[in-house]
């Protein structure tokens, strides 16, 4: 009887070993899945059947890390520390708190005594200490992420893909591309099943612009073949798809709920939706219900659904308004490129905010890191600032595209150079065409805009730049004349500033007329040429003037005399 009943408690202890194991392995598998609500709930019940569960801890603190809740992590870890103040994983958990808190100092100590105490023999304490400093980004050191997650690759028997793929997210966090997916490649070699490999190299292509669809596409899709559970790649193809078929991005979001945790933000999504199908009061009906019941609450996704649609059906105030109270309370992750586009262009449309919306597209380049995208968000700029008639911006957003876009086209850079000389910026525009003499010589268009841009600064010809204008006058016709048809109305201008200065300045009459000659030419019924023309003629002429040497000193005397 005592021997069944001892075999009894064994059985039971065991089984309930299971079953806190299972629990903690749920957790952990939530976490990979991005449920990071479900990850929170299965490891606060195993820390609270077993709270000696150093590693239960751990990862409890990093789903609370990624709830945004940074307090709350903070005091699993101390708890923990608390009980088991040498643990490894606890001081790196606590090291990755203090990243966050900027205190960089306090977590390189938390992260080398972990280490240390490991001998760095231990992967998953190696790991903990890259993760920390990539997930951290631009508060993490990315270098001695690598640095750590590679002692970890080189330990014998190494078979944790989390770590290659921490080690891919390192290399991305430096914008090494070619690392990031050759890490994310070998978590496949040991886990071939490793859906997340697959969802990462997506994500590296899909950061290179449109033209990459194909491969992240298929990627993504590849992800979700090795694990229909992955709600990650689903979410990503829906919204790829938001913008461009309203149905395919329906039915990705719908296996994206079926495999993530219903959160606010998930509702905020299906709102989103009932705006891309073109329903844009019922989608600000949707947000001001979910607004009203949920109140600060609510997932801050919803003002940004209500500003597009009031935009929509023409309501600048209210986009504005409630884009506003986006960017209040969003987070930095909630935030996209194209939200600061939109944000510049609602700005613009009232005049006391024009400078705003300035910042805002330039906010936008700098988040992005595709050329394509940042050259489509200046010619936003460009477009919005034509339709608004205000040259001066016009002419700034041209010459932007030039600094964001180092393989700028010919007519970038010549447009450029024409709109800061229709905007009055004569100097800036003479040294943009400068730069395309330099890098087109055999073209007219350098040197007919450099003559033109410095003769502004000197209509009257009585200063330098009018003169410093000639070379490039001179260059413009010696081109030009090989097609005068082509720049029949160009040359008009040029012959006439070069009959202009050399009349008005050099007194070279006969300069003058041999070019008032080649405007008559192309234009015969220009009787302003003519009539110049004729009065250089009669100038010409007429007979020197005597010289009065002798008689001026007689005549000098006798003024004197009266």
């Amino acid at each position: 009887m005592m021997r069944h009943k001892i075999c009894f408690v064994i059985t039971a202890a065991l089984l309930c070993n299971i079953v806190l194991a299972q629990t903690l392995d749920d957790g952990k598998k939530a976490l990979y899945y991005e449920r990071y609500i479900s990850a929170r709930s299965a490891l606060e019940k195993v820390l609270a059947a077993n709270p000696a569960n150093t590693e239960a801890a751990y990862w409890l603190g990093q789903a609370i890390i990624e709830l945004k809740d940074l307090p709350g992590a903070k005091s699993v870890y101390q708890k923990a520390l608390q009980a088991n103040g040498s643990n490894p994983m606890l001081l790196a958990g606590m090291g990755h708190v203090e990243l966050l808190e900027n205190k960089t100092n306090d977590a390189r100590q938390r992260f080398e005594t972990a280490i240390s105490l490991t001998k760095a023999k231990d992967v998953q304490v190696l790991n903990a200490v890259g993760h920390a400093n990539v997930q951290a980004r631009e508060k993490g050191d990315a270098k001695y992420a690598i640095e750590k997650l590679n002692t970890a690759v080189s330990l014998k028997g190494m078979k944790e893909p989390l770590v290659y793929i921490n080690l891919g997210d390192a290399y991305r966090n430096l914008a090494d591309g070619g690392g990031a997916v050759t890490a994310y490649m070998s978590a496949l070699k040991i886990d071939p099943q490793y859906a997340a490999s697959k969802y990462k190299i997506g994500n590296i292509y899909r950061t290179q612009g449109p033209t990459q669809a194909p491969i992240f596409l298929k990627n993504y899709m590849d992800a979700i073949q090795l694990d229909p559970a992955y709600a990650p790649a689903y979410y990503q193809l829906y919204t790829y798809w938001y913008f461009k078929d309203v149905n395919k991005a329906r039915d990705f979001f719908a296996k994206y709920k079926a495999n993530t945790d219903y959160t606010p933000s998930v509702e905020a999504e299906e709102i989103s939706l009932i705006y891309a199908s073109g329903d844009f009061k019922g989608a600000i009906a949707k947000a001001d219900e979910k607004l009203q019941k949920e109140g600060d609450k609510a997932d801050a996704k919803l003002y940004r659904v209500k500003a597009y649609a009031y935009d929509q059906i023409g309501d600048s105030v209210n986009a504005l308004k409630n884009m506003e109270l986006f960017f209040a309370k969003a987070s930095p992750d909630d935030v996209l490129p194209d939200n600061q586009v939109k944000m510049a262009e609602l700005s613009a449309k009232f005049p006391d905010k024009t400078e705003q919306a300035d910042e805002y597209f330039s906010k936008a380049i700098d988040m992005d890191t595709v050329t394509e995208n940042k050259v489509g968000y200046v010619i936003s700029a460009i477009n919005l600032y034509k339709k608004l008639g205000l040259q001066d911006k016009v002419a700034e957003w041209t010459t932007e595209l030039l600094a964001v876009n180092p393989n700028y086209r010919k007519t970038d850079l010549y447009y450029a150079g024409f709109e800061q000389f229709k905007a009055e910026h004569f100097t800036v525009a003479d040294s943009l065409f400068g730069i395309y003499k330099t890098k087109y010589p055999t073209e007219y268009y350098g040197y007919y805009w450099s003559f033109r841009s410095k003769w502004a600064q000197d209509s009257t010809l009585e200063m330098g730049p009018a003169e410093q204008a000639i070379p490039d006058c001179q260059k413009f016709i010696e081109l030009a004349e090989q097609e005068k048809d082509k720049f029949a109305s160009q040359l008009k201008v040029a012959y006439g500033f070069m009959a202009g200065f050399a009349a008005n300045v050099k007194k070279d009459y006969a300069t003058a007329i041999t070019y008032l000659d080649k405007l008559i030419e192309i234009d015969p019924t220009n009787q302003d040429a003519i009539k110049n023309r004729d009065i250089l003629k009669r100038a010409m002429s007429r007979p020197p003037a005597k010289s009065s040497t002798g008689s001026g000193k007689g005549a000098s005397s006798k003024s004197n005399s009266k």
